[in-house]
């Protein structure tokens, strides 16, 4: 037994010691990947982004970048890749020791490691890579600026004519950039390509801007020398000739505003010839501004001038309109104010409508006598005359609102006796159903009803007596009682519909009566309810009689009534 114990105790120890052999295997293979990883970085090409470099002029501050890049990296190889070295022969006897968590913490170390060399590379590589492309933008600028310079002296040279005064310190400038690019030259020979970079960036934009500048001043002079001028002339002849046709043009002051835009122009030249550009092109956009608000003033006159012939007629024949509309007014209103009551506030305000009228035919003719004169405001009348078109308009929508009044007073009154004359009808033919029904007797409130409407119906005849007669009042009343008649209707006719149902259950149920005790109890009951005027009531007790001994008999005596109904 102890032999058997004995040698368990071997096979377990060789399969635990089996066991960290194999782990110790498995993570062999991360150190051997850590090593990889170290060796590829330690490979990595940053020696030829530093040849690019080493192509530069090497001097100067080309040689303090050039150091400062190899130096990084060779604290890079020199110390960084040694103490990672250290980390992962740390971890390799780690694990030799069976040490598996250290082994692998060391790792993990020389892992953040590597990332904060690989991160180093690529911060070094971007900035060698930046500066070698600001260096060929740099070459780029320098070509375009020597480029400026060659095409501006010949543009001067052959169209001299274009530029008037402004030739000769174009030239002046021009000349001032050829030793500024020589100074660019020099900065790269040696090697100072920062200073170089800011010298030529400056002196690009300079350059660039003198460019855009000579596209712009021969169209500067044409404005000065031809356009505007031009324009002027144009705004003072056709001013004059609209003057000639009518028109008063005194608020836009053509010549006292053209005299100041010639002084403001007059200054504009000495600007170009200066090369004060910005200052010339402000003052060109003053006065082009005060041109466009001069004819924009003019074409309002014009166009004014267009809605005052085209609104005349139309304003005419509404003030028309709205004189004959009032006359008709006060006519009905004298004609029918013995007959029917008029509100006072609708008479004050016919006569208000008059007076407002009679002001604005006294505006309009003197509209229309200044139209007369040989020289117009055309936007003042324009604006009368939307004035008048405005309030005319009001008063005639009101006007209209009180004549279709007066027109359906006659009508409403009509329409009124029309249904008093059928509210006392309908009561009397529901009433006389109610009477000749199989009711025991008429309910109660359906006599309260009859004789409520049968009051009513008197006030509204005392209402059509009186006199001036208040149809608003009538018709009220008149809808008033005509909803009372309409409920008086219903509900009868919804009594009688119960009781005839009740009836035919009743009547139904009497078979069952000598068979089923339960069901002559019920239906003595539905007869007591029936008796008592509770049709309703009846109904309900009848048909849970009924369905108790004979399920759905109930919906067919009901289709039954309502085909009756329906005959």
């Amino acid at each position: 037994m102890m032999l058997y114990v004995i040698v368990g105790i071997i096979v377990l120890i060789l399969i635990v010691i089996g066991v960290l052999f194999y782990m110790r295997n498995q993570r062999r293979s991360s150190i051997e990947t850590i090593e990889q990883r170290k060796n590829e970085i330690q490979q990595l090409p940053f020696q030829d982004e530093l040849v690019k470099v080493k192509a530069l002029n090497l001097k100067g501050q080309t040689v303090q970048h050039f150091d400062k890049w190899k130096r990084e990296w060779q604290t890079v190889l020199n110390e960084d890749l040694k103490s990672c070295e250290l980390i992962i022969n740390d971890a390799d006897e780690a694990l030799d020791k069976f040490k598996f968590k250290e082994s692998e913490e060391k790792v993990q170390e020389a892992n953040v490691l590597l990332n904060q060399i690989e991160k180093k590379y690529e911060v070094s590589v971007n900035e060698i890579q930046d500066y070698m492309a600001k260096i060929s933008e740099d070459e780029r600028k320098y070509d375009d600026c020597r480029i400026i310079y060659r095409e501006s002296k010949r543009d001067v040279l052959a169209n001299r004519h274009q530029y008037g005064e402004s030739a000769g310190p174009l030239e002046a400038q021009i000349e001032t950039y050829e030793p500024q690019i020589d100074v660019y030259q020099q900065h790269v020979n040696e090697g100072n390509y920062d200073d170089a970079h800011q010298h030529i960036t400056a002196l690009h934009q300079e350059m660039t801007r003198l460019k855009e500048d000579m596209e712009e001043i021969p169209e500067l002079i044409r404005d000065v020398q031809k356009e505007l001028p031009a324009q002027f002339q144009d705004i003072r002849f056709g001013c004059r000739d609209l003057k000639l046709e009518g028109y008063n043009l005194e608020h836009v002051k053509v010549d006292s505003t053209l005299q100041t835009l010639k002084g403001k122009l007059n200054l504009v030249e000495p600007l170009i010839a200066r090369l004060e550009l910005d200052k010339a092109e402000t003052i060109i956009d003053e006065i082009n501004d005060s041109i466009d608000e001069m004819v924009e003033l003019v074409e309002l006159e014009v166009k004014a001038k267009n809605n005052v012939e085209l609104t005349k007629e139309e304003i005419t024949d509404q003030l028309f309109h709205a004189k004959d509309t009032n006359y008709m007014i006060r006519t009905e209103i004298e004609y029918v104010k013995d007959t029917y009551y008029i509100n006072e506030e609708d008479i004050q305000n016919v006569r208000q409508y008059d007076n407002e009228i009679q002001s604005l035919i006294t505006v309009y003719d003197e509209i229309l006598m200044e139209t007369a004169k040989s020289s117009i405001r055309y936007t003042e009348v324009e604006d009368n005359l939307k004035y008048i078109e405005t309030h005319v308009k009001v008063i005639n929508e009101k006007q209209e609102k009180i004549q279709n009044y007066l027109t359906n007073l006659r009508e409403d009154e009509q329409e009124a006796q029309r249904n008093t004359l059928k509210i006392q009808s309908k009561k009397e033919e529901v009433y006389r159903k109610l009477l000749a029904s199989n009711l025991s007797s008429v309910p109660e409130r359906f006599i309260i009803m009859k004789n409520e409407i049968d009051v009513e119906t008197r006030e509204v005849h005392q209402l059509f007596n009186k006199r001036p007669m208040n149809v608003t009042q009538v018709r009220d009343k008149v809808n008033k009682v005509l909803a009372t008649m309409n409920t008086f209707e219903a509900e009868a006719m919804e009594v009688l519909e119960y009781a005839q149902y009740a009836e035919q259950l009743i009547q139904y149920g009497n078979r069952y009566r000598k068979d089923h005790a339960d069901v002559n109890k019920d239906l003595n009951e539905a007869e007591r309810l029936f008796t008592n005027n509770r049709y309703k009531r009846a109904v309900e007790v009848a048909e849970a009689a009924l369905e108790r001994v004979e399920p759905g008999a109930t919906e067919r005596i009901e289709e039954i009534a309502l085909k009756h109904k329906r005959i």
